[in-house]
């Protein structure tokens, strides 16, 4: 049930803002591995107790006794959430919602493609990519810190780390991919479909500089990313990734769904 020539043309629509994200989380992901030295984890230490709510915002807190655990404190609290983020807001625009918002979804409805079979085509390609994006990533880590740090990254638990990630991912693509197909209007799509999980960030952010707005980070997605679980092999860690992985498929159902039944003014 899918479209063999609107999933080609999909994949080359977003190979533009796919590469400009995969070139950013590869340089991050490349130069946080390089940077992996008793030196310069003390340099950051510092930071933190200089800048303490600045650091525990953006996500890096913690102690780092690894490789692993310096690549969680670093990447994983912020630049391998806000990246990919921008990238879902890009992708989802240029699948669903700019054909809707444009016109140009009634010359593909002319075709004989169904519906269904055009929103499952568009929702594969949004998956494909940011599977995509996540094997690319991960091969980069594995490969910079082979040839770095020999042996020291335990290769098991950093696939866990991002196979939980990208389940997250998902999550928000589902979020992002719902406000398409419900509405009709780009300025919505952006109101909700960009700016839930954009809120979600930001208050997760908040949440992390503790206190008084630590409870902010549990009323968002984000804080269902088990990374500390994730990376410490605990098998608390498998009931979070699940949850994601539904709220992922309910929301994609539910905006195919409505897609198929929604009234289309073109």
């Amino acid at each position: 049930m899918l479209s063999i020539p609107m999933l080609k043309h999909n994949l080359k629509a977003c190979l533009v803002p796919f590469i400009i994200i995969l070139l950013f989380l590869v340089m991050y992901t490349s130069v946080i591995i390089y940077m992996y030295d008793p030196e310069i984890a003390k340099m950051f230490d510092a930071y933190r107790e200089m800048m303490p709510e600045m650091m525990a915002a953006m996500g890096m807190e913690g102690m780092a006794s690894s490789l692993l655990e310096w690549i969680k404190v670093y990447l994983y609290g912020f630049i391998m959430l806000l990246f990919p983020l921008i990238f879902i807001i890009i992708a989802v625009n240029k699948l669903v919602m700019g054909f809707i918002d444009n016109g140009s979804l009634a010359g593909i409805l002319a075709t004989p493609n169904s519906r269904g079979k055009i929103i499952v085509t568009q929702l594969l390609s949004l998956y494909m990519w940011l599977f995509i994006l996540m094997a690319c990533v991960t091969a980069v880590g594995l490969v910079s810190a082979n040839a770095m740090f020999p042996d020291e990254l335990d290769v098991e638990k950093y696939l866990c780390l991002n196979a939980g990630t990208l389940m997250l991912w998902f999550a928000v693509a589902g979020i992002t991919f719902l406000a398409a197909c419900i509405f009709s209007d780009a300025k919505y799509y952006y109101f909700f479909g960009a700016g839930i999980p954009i809120l979600f960030f930001f208050l997760n952010m908040l949440g992390n500089m503790g206190e008084d707005l630590e409870f902010l980070k549990y009323t968002t997605i984000y804080s269902l990313l088990p990374a500390d679980k994730l990376i410490a092999g605990n098998s608390e860690a498998v009931l979070p990734c699940v949850i994601l992985l539904l709220i992922s498929v309910v929301l994609s159902a539910a905006g195919g769904i409505w897609f198929t039944k929604r009234d289309l003014s073109l």
